[in-house]
């Protein structure tokens, strides 16, 4: 795996390339360093940290050393100001060696290539050298681009090697005119014609641009499971031309996107590295592969819920339903101070606002916790209308549900919940009631149902005095009192003209038992009527 190594001013650049791998980074901070780099290593790359060849100065130790000479392939020098040497970079026997946006002067040769084949030389600016900018010695198939030349001498070229590819190089010396304003010469700049090395496309005049240089990036789909761990990864990087994958076990790949598998256990460190013309950069992350007999950690709960609506008017109630993940129990906080345990609560809420509704889902390991934000809207006015309407008729039936502890609601001046029981309760027993009053109407009854009737009206009886007390029945006597009177005729002119002969001798005895009750049967008739009165009102 690729290391990089830092030096600040007052350390060695030299000590960082010996310690140093193949593969491996050497920043220089941005400072004064006085010495003579010699680089022999393959794959090294030696830059400023800032990229900034104006804060990062390299001086030769004396005039008669080199202040950088490479001896090996793969080597990229870039950013730096370089001056105060016999020359500033020298390459001797080097390959496929970059020297990239370097400010050179004050050399006795900026730039100096022996038996160097097949290096590109960009975006330079040599400048101020004695006796030559840029020296070609045995060298041939080397790319010279993009730089600026501004010397005694610019160029000497013994063989052939390339001058333009793109662009041309800034000449200082470069006499030739441009018609058409491209900022190219018309004619090309010779330094070899004989070997034919020209600059075909001289730049008029030099802009000194950044190069484009590759960022690595990657993903990968997991980075822990048990053995055999398989691994996915996915490239994401920038401006790069090729990758080099180190998987941290001794294997290595260089596709865009590898696959690999780890067979036994143990952190792994897996590194990209990507490369383009200009330069190389390196991203990494660690694979955790476990033996699959040891646990992978503590299991740890994730707290979530879902839930029907988070809004609406008082009073608002609203379902909560706990999908937690290994949470042995839960705790609601709705926000108002209630609470719950329950999974699955139904919460009201009385008061306009907005309420924070979290849930703690626990674990012998932990606790996780979600929340979400409830806002409760005042009453609309539909609703406010229509209790008002409801008029002395809410007191009827609010009487009629005392039996209901309103100390153990959750929220007893509205729960809604509560109010539909009562109404299923008094509906319950206004059915029972009516089928009881039909059964007595049919035809053929005898004196055993008759006295089954008696029972059934003493219970009446008892039902009526407990409630001939109430407000209802004390504001309805008088008409009551008029009905009774009717009715009482033709319940007589009934049991005298309808009921069959079997029953005949029984007659006398049955209106003398029925006639008391009648007073007391209608009175329970007129409380059921106006409790249906109420049930309309209110679904009005």
């Amino acid at each position: 795996m690729a290391s990089e190594f830092r030096v600040w001013p007052g350390e060695s650049i030299q000590n960082a390339v010996d310690e140093a791998y193949s593969g491996d980074i050497i920043l220089v901070e941005s400072g004064e360093f006085k010495e003579s780099v010699y680089v022999n290593k393959d794959n090294l790359t030696i830059k400023s940290a800032s990229g900034n060849p104006d804060d990062t100065f390299i001086a030769g130790e004396t005039v008669g050393n080199y202040v950088f000479e490479i001896v090996a392939n793969n080597v990229k020098i870039s950013d730096f100001s370089i001056t105060n040497g016999r020359c500033g970079v020298f390459l001797n026997n080097a390959e496929n060696c970059i020297i990239n946006g370097n400010k050179i002067s004050n050399q006795e040769a900026g730039i100096y290539l022996f038996k160097s084949d097949n290096n590109l030389l960009n975006n330079n600016m040599v400048y101020s050298n004695l006796d030559c900018g840029i020296k070609l010695l045995a060298s041939s198939n080397n790319v010279i681009r993009g730089n600026y030349f501004d010397n005694a001498e610019n160029a000497r070229d013994y063989k052939f090697n390339v001058w333009n590819e793109s662009k041309g190089n800034y000449w200082s010396d470069y006499e030739g005119t441009d018609e058409n304003g491209d900022c190219i010469g018309d004619a090309a700049y010779p330094i070899n014609p004989k070997a034919g090395s020209m600059d075909y496309m001289p730049l008029m005049k030099y802009v000194q641009t950044p190069p484009i240089l590759p960022k690595a990036h990657f993903t990968s789909d997991v980075t822990e499971g048990s053995i055999p761990l398989s691994v996915r990864f996915k490239d994401f990087s920038e401006n790069a031309t090729s990758w080099l994958w180190d998987f941290g076990d001794g294997n290595t790949s260089s596709y865009q996107n590898p696959q690999h598998t780890y067979p036994s256990e143990g952190n792994f460190v897996v590194s990209l590295t990507v490369s383009n013309e200009n330069g190389s950069d390196s991203a990494s992350v660690t694979i955790y592969v476990l033996n699959a007999s040891e646990p992978s950690g503590p299991i740890l709960p994730t707290a979530q819920f879902i839930y029907n609506t988070t809004s609406g008017h008082v009073p608002l109630v609203i379902k909560f339903v706990d999908i937690s993940k290994n949470a042995d129990c839960v705790t609601w906080t709705f926000g108002d101070g209630k609470t719950s345990c329950c999974p699955e609560p139904a919460h009201t809420f009385c008061g306009p606002g907005s309420y924070t509704v979290s849930l703690a889902a626990i674990n012998e390991n932990g606790t996780s916790s979600a929340s979400i934000v409830v806002t409760v809207l005042p009453a609309n006015e539909e609703n406010v209308e229509a209790a008002d309407s409801i008029g002395s008729s809410d007191v009827a039936e609010n009487s009629l549900n005392t039996g209901s502890n309103s100390d153990n609601t959750e929220c007893a001046t509205c729960n809604d919940d509560e109010s539909v029981d009562a109404n299923n309760i008094i509906d319950s027993e206004g059915t029972e009631n009516s089928e009881s009053k039909s059964d007595s109407g049919d035809k053929g009854i005898g004196n055993a149902r008759i006295v089954h009737m008696e029972e059934e009206l003493e219970d009446i009886k008892d039902s009526v005095i407990s409630t001939t007390n109430s407000k209802i029945l004390t504001e309805t006597g008088l008409s009551l009192e008029n009905e009774t009177l009717k009715v009482q005729k033709n319940v007589e002119d009934f049991v005298d003209d309808s009921l069959p002969e079997s029953v005949g001798d029984s007659l006398p005895e049955m209106k003398t038992r029925i006639t008391p009750w009648i007073p007391s049967f209608l009175g329970l008739a007129g409380i059921m009527f106006i409790v249906s009165l109420m049930k309309r009102g209110k679904k009005r």
